[in-house]
């Protein structure tokens, strides 16, 4: 979980940025218009924050919530909404709004 970001620099595939004040702090956001449902945004983050390849391990998140009710939580426009989990070391926390935090455990939350 060593992922090197410039402040406010994204990776192209899923946005994840760490912002250069909060070392271990890591942001991504869902595209609800996108071709990604909100579980593989979250599976493709985790992945890239933890660096596993997604295509060639399974990132877990079955293991601490529903990937279907996730996306079906998030696929309504009614409501504020947000998940919190922990899983391969990280904290997510994941909102209505789209907003996806990953924190390694070690650090505060905001």
């Amino acid at each position: 979980m060593s992922k090197s970001y410039q402040s406010g620099e994204a990776n192209d595939d899923s946005g994840l940025t760490e912002p250069g004040e909060t070392a271990g702090v890591y942001r991504a956001r869902h595209d609800p218009d996108g071709p990604r449902t909100v579980s593989e945004t979250v599976i493709n983050s985790i992945a890239e924050v933890a660096d596993i390849d997604p295509t060639n391990t399974v990132v877990p998140i079955g293991e601490r919530v529903d990937a279907d009710a996730l996306d079906a939580l998030f696929a309504s426009d009614e409501g504020l909404a947000r998940v919190t989990f922990r899983v391969c070391g990280l904290r997510v926390l994941v909102r209505s709004d789209g907003r996806i935090r990953i924190a390694n455990e070690s650090v505060a939350d905001e």
